[in-house]
C-alpha cells in the first residue's frame, strides 16, 4: 500500500481567509509534513501569514531610504514603495517581517533571496541595488520598482479574446526565457505562479519573489534532507519500511509540482511544472489544482491528480500544440517533462513566432484583396505600410508615402481637424466616417472617408479609406 497523505489541518494560521480559495492561491504557504502513514495523524501544521496584521512594524531608522507606503507582503517580508535619498529615485524596499528578525533560518533565507536575485542579472529579473540592516538589526534590500500589474491580474480579467490571450502568451514566453537563464546559472525558482510575474506599464516582464529559490548543485539530496527537523520528529512508515523525517514544504499548492508537495527531490524540472501550471491558467482560466479548498489542493498536489486540469485543457479551444505543451510540462513524473525551461522557452517562442508569421500572411492577403485603401500608421504621423490601392489612387510609390509625414499630403484646410482625429485615436477612441482631402502626385485633391482604430500602447493606427471624390462632386451639383 502506498503512502497516505494527511488532510490539511489549520494550525498557527487560524484564519478563514487561508481556508478559502481566493486567499491561499496568491500567497506562498508553508506546510509541515509529519508522519505520513495515516490521514488520522495529528503531526501536521499549516504555517502562514497573520492576516489580521499583514504588515510588520514600521521600518526602523535607515537614513538612505524614506518609506512612502507598503505595496505588498509575502511569507517573509513586507515590500514598500520607498525613496532612495542617495539617488533621488523610487525603489522597492523589501524588509523582513519583524516577527522573523530573531528567526535565524528566516533571516538566512531572506538574505539568500537578496543574493540570488542580485546574482541573476537578466532583463526579466529586477536588479538589486543595495542590502543592509536597520539600526535594530532588521535585514532589508532594495531593488527596481516595477509599476504595472501581475500576470494574475491580466489572466483574471473577463476578456478572453484571442488578442488578450496572445498578449498573455507573449508574457509567458518572456517568463520562460527568464527561467531558462536562471537554470543556466544553476538556480531554480520553486514558486512560479502568475502573481509572481510583473508586467510593467511599458510591457517589461519581471519574474519576482526568489525567496524559495535553490541552487541546483544543492539539489542532489532530497528537499527533506536539506530542511529536516530534529530527530525527535522522525516517524516510521511501516508500509515503506523506512524512517520518514518531518519536513517543511514551501510553495503555492495550486501550482506546486507533486515532488515538491511530497518533500522529495526537486530540480529544474520542478520549475517546468510551474511553467506548465501558469500556461494551464492562461489557457483555461484556472491553475492545475483546486482553488476551492486548501485540503483539496494539497491532496491533488501530492497525488498528482491532474485529470480535471487535463480535461479543462482539452476543452479550452486553444491550439493543440499549446495544450500539448501545457500537459507535458504538467506530467506527474519529472522524467516525462522537459528537463529545463530552455526547452519550454524554445517551444513557446516557436509558437509565438509562427503565430506572427500567420498573422503577417493574413494581413498581407488582406492588403492585396481589399478593394479599399488600407494602411497601418503610427501616432506620430507616418504611414508604416500601405496597400497598392494607395499608390494607384495617389500616384506615389510606397517608399514616397512612408518616408514623409502623412500630414504633408493633407489639404491645409483639413489639417487641424485631422490632428484632432489623431488625438482621439491616441486616446484609444475609434474614428468612423471622417473625411479629409489628400494631394495626389499630379497636384489634385481626393476626398477620403476614413474608419480607423488604434493600439495606443503599440503606437499604431489601423485605417481603411474610401475614395469618395466622385460622391462629393455629385453632392455639390445637387
Amino acid at each position: 500500500m502506498g503512502v497516505q497523505y494527511p488532510p490539511f489541518r489549520v494550525g498557527r494560521l487560524g484564519s478563514q481567509e487561508m481556508k478559502d480559495a481566493h486567499c491561499f492561491g496568491d500567497e506562498a504557504i508553508t506546510t509541515v509534513l509529519g508522519n505520513t502513514t495515516s490521514p488520522d495523524d495529528d503531526d501536521f501544521e499549516l504555517v502562514g501569514l497573520d492576516f489580521a496584521h499583514p504588515y510588520g512594524a514600521e521600518l526602523s531608522e535607515c537614513p538612505r531610504y524614506r518609506v512612502n507606503h507598503p505595496i505588498g507582503f509575502g511569507g517573509m517580508g513586507v515590500i514598500y514603495d520607498a525613496t532612495d535619498t542617495y539617488f533621488n529615485r523610487n525603489v522597492a524596499l523589501k524588509v523582513l517581517r519583524d516577527d522573523y528578525v530573531s528567526d535565524v533560518r528566516m533571516v538566512k533565507r531572506f538574505v539568500h533571496e537578496a543574493r540570488t536575485t542580485a546574482k541573476l542579472q537578466h532583463p526579466g529579473i529586477a536588479p538589486v541595488y543595495d542590502m543592509g540592516e536597520t539600526s535594530e538589526g532588521c535585514p532589508y534590500f532594495s531593488m527596481q520598482l516595477i509599476r504595472g500589474e501581475t500576470l494574475a491580474s491580466l489572466v483574471s480579467h473577463a476578456d478572453s479574446s484571442p488578442l488578450q490571450q496572445s498578449r498573455e502568451l507573449g508574457v509567458f514566453a518572456s517568463v520562460c526565457q527568464t527561467i531558462a537563464y536562471a537554470h543556466s546559472q544553476g538556480v531554480v525558482h520553486l514558486d512560479l505562479k502568475p502573481s509572481n510575474i510583473m508586467v510593467g506599464l511599458f510591457g517589461q516582464v519581471r519574474v519576482v519573489d526568489w525567496g524559495l529559490s535553490q541552487e541546483i548543485e544543492d539539489l542532489a539530496i532530497p528537499f527533506s534532507a536539506r530542511e529536516e527537523s530534529s530527530s525527535a520528529n522522525e516517524t516510521t512508515d511501516a508500509s515503506l519500511g523506512k524512517t520518514r523525517t518531518a519536513v517543511q514544504i514551501t510553495g503555492t499548492l495550486a501550482y506546486m509540482p507533486p515532488e515538491q508537495a511530497r518533500g522529495e527531490q526537486i530540480g529544474s524540472y520542478s520549475d517546468v511544472f510551474g511553467l506548465g501550471a501558469i500556461l494551464c491558467e492562461i489557457l483555461t482560466g484556472e491553475p492545475p489544482f483546486s482553488v476551492c479548498n486548501v485540503n483539496k489542493a494539497y491532496q491533488q498536489a501530492v497525488t498528482a491528480s491532474l485529470t480535471h486540469a487535463f480535461e479543462r485543457l482539452d476543452h479550452c479551444g486553444s491550439e493543440r500544440r499549446l495544450i500539448d505543451l501545457a500537459k507535458v510540462c504538467l506530467s506527474s513524473e519529472p522524467g516525462e517533462r522537459p528537463c529545463d525551461a530552455k526547452s519550454v522557452a524554445s517551444a513557446i517562442t516557436a509558437h509565438v513566432e509562427q503565430s506572427m508569421i500567420h498573422a503577417e500572411e493574413d494581413l498581407h492577403q488582406f492588403f492585396e484583396i481589399s478593394m479599399d485603401m488600407f494602411c497601418i500608421a503610427s501616432l506620430d504621423g507616418y504611414f508604416k505600410r500601405v496597400n497598392s490601392n494607395f499608390t494607384r489612387v495617389l500616384g506615389y510609390t510606397e517608399t514616397q508615402l512612408i518616408s514623409e509625414p502623412f500630414m504633408a499630403l493633407v489639404h491645409p484646410d483639413d489639417r487641424d481637424r485631422t490632428l484632432e482625429v489623431v488625438s482621439e485615436l491616441a486616446s484609444g477612441n475609434c474614428v468612423i466616417d471622417f473625411q479629409n482631402r489628400y494631394l495626389d502626385s499630379e497636384g489634385h485633391y481626393h476626398w477620403f472617408e476614413w474608419t480607423a482604430k488604434s493600439l495606443p500602447e503599440q503606437n499604431m493606427i489601423f485605417a481603411i479609406a474610401k475614395d469618395i471624390t466622385q460622391r462629393v462632386k455629385l453632392d455639390n451639383l445637387k
